[in-house]
């Protein structure tokens, strides 16, 4: 292989997508607490949302895996993308019903199978969806309209702090630009601790490892953003992969605030009972009344339990009849370890860093 810094100054690009903040800003919203730099922006604008926004935003958060999946509504080399968010909401408007349906739920079901379900050919793997995915798949092009509604009704609300933050942005790109000029691989190395850069190959540190060979890949495409920390979002498209590069904004960096939400995930496992039950519902849905029998206590237990359970994302509930049924989700649980990681990567609570100094440092005798 050529020179790897040859390489890199050809292969990765940075742009700011305006659709990519758009969506993330949503994610921001429907997990305001794992977000740090972001709380304050976020707590003040649910405020200030009218309530029918706020149920919506909340049943398609659940639907998409909080807005993430959403982000592949845009592939990453489509230079339209970068002109506005209204230029990715066309994106979606032109979908058919099994694109959307298949970016909604994420990479998770053969298209031919989604395809079946649509048709109403369903079995039981269809009856263990989500009821937000089953809504989906019975109605997509309904699910679709209410979706683009949720967004034409947000953007108002985003455009007003977009106008903010993209000045940064648009900084944050052409420095970046410079840099990949004068010496990309320093660049690269320091977009997120999790992001390793080798001779013949990167690695994304995950919930598992992610290895690409440069010879793999026709381009890196770098995406800014205010609201991705401190995730490490990566896309991967057949030849070209994608992954954000965080910009801090002045007056939004958090840096003493442990995530509430990642507290709330250990003190799930705090307790050998609600594990236990937590564990039954990765095999079978139950009732509260099930859960009470199974694990020899009392309902008001099981429901302090589940309570947790629930607002923590690790289960979701529906009523059949007279009963509420809960079921584990096992992608939350695969999930810890990003959860870890990206505690790991947050600052130190208390520990502020010292202003950058203009001039270098003297050199001791």
């Amino acid at each position: 292989m050529q020179d790897l810094p040859d390489w890199l100054r050809k292969h990765l690009h940075v742009a700011y997508i305006p659709g990519y903040e758009f969506f993330l800003s949503l994610h921001v919203l429907a997990k305001p607490e794992h977000h740090t730099s972001r709380l304050h922006w976020a707590e003040e604008l649910l405020t200030a949302l009218p309530a029918p926004l706020l149920k919506k935003l909340h049943y398609f958060s659940s639907m998409s895996n909080q807005f993430l999946d959403a982000m592949d509504f845009l592939a990453p080399w489509e230079e339209c993308f970068e002109h506005s968010v209204e230029a990715a909401l066309e994106r979606v408007q032109a979908m058919d019903a099994g694109e959307f349906a298949q970016l909604m739920i994420g990479p998770v079901y053969h298209p031919r199978q989604l395809h079946a379900w649509m048709q109403g050919r369903t079995d039981e793997i269809f009856e263990e969806l989500k009821p937000e995915h089953r809504e989906l798949l019975r109605h997509p092009l309904s699910t679709k309209r209410s979706f683009l509604e949720l967004c034409y009704d947000y953007l108002p609300f985003f455009q007003k702090e977009e106008r903010r933050i993209e000045p940064w942005l648009v900084r944050a790109v052409h420095e970046a630009q410079e840099q990949i000029k004068l010496d990309p691989i320093p660049f690269l190395s320091q977009v997120h601790p999790r992001l390793k850069v080798h001779e013949n190959f990167l690695q994304f540190h995950k919930a598992k490892t992610y290895t690409f060979g440069y010879s793999e890949l026709a381009r890196i495409h770098l995406r800014v953003s205010t609201f991705v920390a401190p995730h490490l979002l990566l896309g991967i498209y057949d030849d070209h992969i994608s992954v954000c590069l965080s910009v801090d904004v002045p007056g939004t960096r958090a840096t003493s605030v442990i995530p509430a939400d990642f507290i709330s995930k250990m003190k799930v496992f705090s307790d050998p009972t609600r594990t236990a039950i937590l564990k039954s519902l990765l095999a079978h849905p139950y009732c509260t009344q099930q859960l009470a029998d199974l694990h020899n206590i009392s309902e008001p237990a099981v429901n302090k339990h589940l309570n947790l359970l629930v607002d923590t994302g690790f289960i979701w509930s529906e009523r059949r009849g007279r009963y509420v049924f809960y079921r584990a989700i096992a992608s939350r649980l695969e999930q810890l370890a990003v959860d870890l990681h990206e505690f790991i990567d947050m600052p130190v609570p208390g520990l502020v860093s010292p202003p950058a100094s203009s001039h270098p440092p003297e050199r001791r005798k």
